[in-house]
């Protein structure tokens, strides 16, 4: 392939929004291991901010606020990588707050922008071919955040939580909006009869993916009754149903519980089909409702990644 026909080979535009620690980089764990990370480039709009986390704090901002990270370049950098060119990409390092040196990026076939304002600007909106918003409750960012923070980053758990309850206000005004501009929602609520559920995990997982007249392919869930009415048998809950949010209607699926991967054998095939992969999605026994949900999100990239590359060609 010529240096001339590979910048004509526009990449496809993945947009993820939602708080720190809402589970934006689980979900496109999937995407990424369908698709293969050669062919995935997945930036973080956190290497966008304006001041590092002293400034931050001497100014009294925190990074939820627009006015503590420059959008404008990350829009022109966005709009950059979409037209097939390779940009100088900021870098902010977590674990010491501060500003690394900028790196030469170039787009793959997919593109992943994942963070806090994602969604924020209409403009930028507009660049993505699919946009997504982590929506999980507050308790459980507050432990996902802390596992991350406290575990992985070395913070201590008192600052975390601090940090948290400061950032909140912002949240509600600048972050928590945006889930009304995104095409797929994704809320995940605790279940409180089943803290130590022991195959799942213990969340109810809700998605609204807004109805389209795109055509999807037939993907179907097998439920294998006999097994359902065993004495041992694993709880599923699982429901479907339409609403509209800002006068745009959803289809809903709600789930919780879990089901034996061999069930889901076909439905992963199927995906992998549409996107023209051969990449893994499903690596556990038993599919919790996180994964299910990842599985559900990847399978509606696949079908518009494939209507997308269609359209591309004609």
């Amino acid at each position: 392939m010529t240096s001339q026909n590979k910048k004509s080979l526009k990449p496809f535009l993945i947009g993820i929004a939602g708080d720190s620690a809402s589970g934006k980089s689980t979900f496109a764990e999937s995407i990424v291991s369908l698709f293969g990370e050669k062919n995935v480039l997945s930036i973080s709009l956190d290497d966008y901010h304006t001041y590092d986390r002293a400034e931050r704090d001497r100014l009294g901002i925190t990074p939820l606020n627009p006015d503590a990270n420059d959008l404008k370049l990350a829009n022109e950098q966005i709009k950059s990588l979409k037209e097939g060119n390779k940009i100088l990409k900021p870098v902010y390092d977590h674990s010491k707050g501060q500003f690394g040196k900028p790196v030469w990026t170039e787009p793959r076939e997919i593109v992943i922008i994942e963070g806090l304002h994602t969604l924020y600007r209409k403009k930028t909106r507009d660049l993505f071919n699919i946009t997504i918003f982590m929506d999980p409750d507050y308790e459980i960012k507050r432990e996902w955040k802390l596992n991350r923070d406290v575990k992985k980053r070395g913070h201590r758990e008192e600052d975390v939580i601090k940090e948290m309850e400061r950032r909140l206000p912002d949240y509600r005004k600048y972050i928590a909006p945006q889930r009304n501009k995104a095409e797929i929602l994704i809320q995940i609520k605790r279940d409180k009869r089943r803290n130590n559920y022991r195959k799942g995990t213990p969340y109810w997982i809700r998605i609204y993916q807004q109805i389209t007249n795109e055509k999807l392919s037939d993907v179907y869930l097998p439920l294998k009754l006999s097994s359902m009415c065993e004495q041992n048998a694993e709880e599923l809950y699982f429901e479907y149903r339409k609403s509209q949010r800002e006068k745009r209607n959803y289809s809903i699926i709600e789930f919780n519980g879990v089901i034996r991967r061999e069930a889901l054998k076909d439905v992963e095939e199927k995906i992998k089909e549409v996107a023209g992969r051969r990449g893994q999605i499903l690596r556990n026994n038993f599919i919790s409702e996180i994964e299910l949900g990842k599985m559900i999100v990847t399978w509606r990239v696949a079908e518009r990644y494939r209507n997308f590359t269609e359209m591309r060609w004609v």
